[in-house]
């Protein structure tokens, strides 16, 4: 979504954006991926080329590769003034030790410049891997996102937790012992699960298993629930602010790339460890004075964020690059 997010504001901007799929398993024409783009997406004019064993014959300014998979071809392909790497998270950190996990991490090294969704990886980068590199916040729709007018009063004691287990670094598991503990301790809750189906569980607690919402829904979650509890083991994660612009308390883990993007005053930040995770969930649910700072904090925080202002930072960015190679004479078209 953020991605296309981004296109298509740079196609808003004037921007010409085409966009190249690599190895598709779904979709059988550039058309019909591009109606699927519109239909669940954004909305985007552009054309859509798919591609396997060859890389397009294409030419333009600045070609964009999007994972560490999108790499190998955008480092073959010529053509393109410059080069780029919209880095979303450190994928090298999916993966074991091992061949996957040192290819991934061999793709930092290609010539290319770092658009990074956040400090942390924009550091990493930069410090890491010696590439030039530049920072952009995730943000947040603000016509969906917001604090709820006219609905009824906020649960006393309802969790609403990110529970996309299909992807590790969610750490679901560690929610889930986390209310183990605190269910023997006695805490009174109930849980709404969201962001994947998690079938029928062995628990005691009460619990709804909503999973995949639409952004209608999910908003209308953040808006009643108590708490939201969104985990990430490597870059942050978008729901943090949209938690954050529905007036929600957040808790997420006490680790660098969390603590670099968010303040102090504004979420709650649990150690990593079952007892640290019920500890900070028993006490905002017993503490309503805490939650409503947080509450507070959290909106002051998110009130300066948009997509629109992001995807112009990355707009600049590339202008900037692709305008330093033709000044120096590089480029490979």
């Amino acid at each position: 979504m953020t991605i296309f997010r981004i296109a298509s504001h740079l196609e808003r901007f004037g921007h010409e954006v085409r966009f190249l799929v690599q190895n598709p398993t779904i979709h059988k024409s550039g058309a019909a991926a591009l109606a699927t783009i519109n239909e669940y997406f954004q909305p985007f004019s552009g054309t859509v080329e798919l591609f396997a064993d060859c890389t397009p014959d294409a030419i333009g300014d600045a070609l964009i590769a999007t994972d560490r998979f999108t790499c190998y071809p955008v480092n073959a392909m010529q053509g393109f003034t410059r080069k780029f790497y919209f880095v979303q998270d450190y994928e090298t950190a999916f993966y074991p030790a091992g061949a996957e996990a040192l290819l991934t991490e061999a793709t930092y090294y290609y010539d290319f410049d770092c658009l990074c969704a956040g400090d942390w990886l924009h550091r990493r980068m930069k410090d890491q891997f010696g590439r030039w590199s530049m920072s952009w916040p995730l943000a947040y729709d603000a016509e969906i996102y917001r604090p709820g007018a006219g609905l009824p009063k906020r649960h006393r004691n309802r969790i609403a937790l990110y529970a996309r287990y299909v992807t590790p670094r969610r750490a679901v598991e560690l929610a889930l012992m986390a209310l183990a503990v605190l269910q023997k301790q006695g805490v009174d809750f109930e849980v709404d699960f969201f962001g994947w189906k998690l079938g029928r569980l062995n628990v005691d607690f009460p619990y709804r298993d909503h999973g995949v919402l639409t952004s209608d829904e999910l908003a209308r979650l953040y808006q009643t629930a108590t708490i939201g509890v969104v985990f990430s083991a490597t870059n942050h994660s978008l729901v943090n602010k949209e938690m954050m612009a529905c007036g929600l308390p957040v808790i997420d883990l006490d680790l660098d790339s969390v603590r670099s993007i968010f303040p102090d005053n504004a979420m709650a930040f649990a150690l990593p460890t079952p007892e640290g995770i019920a500890g900070q969930i028993k006490r905002l649910l017993e503490e309503p004075q805490e939650r409503d700072r947080l509450s507070r904090e959290g909106l002051a925080y998110v009130n300066n964020f948009s997509w629109e202002r992001s995807a112009r930072l990355v707009e600049a960015a590339i202008k900037d690059r692709v305008a330093y190679a033709l000044q120096q004479g590089g480029g490979d078209g």
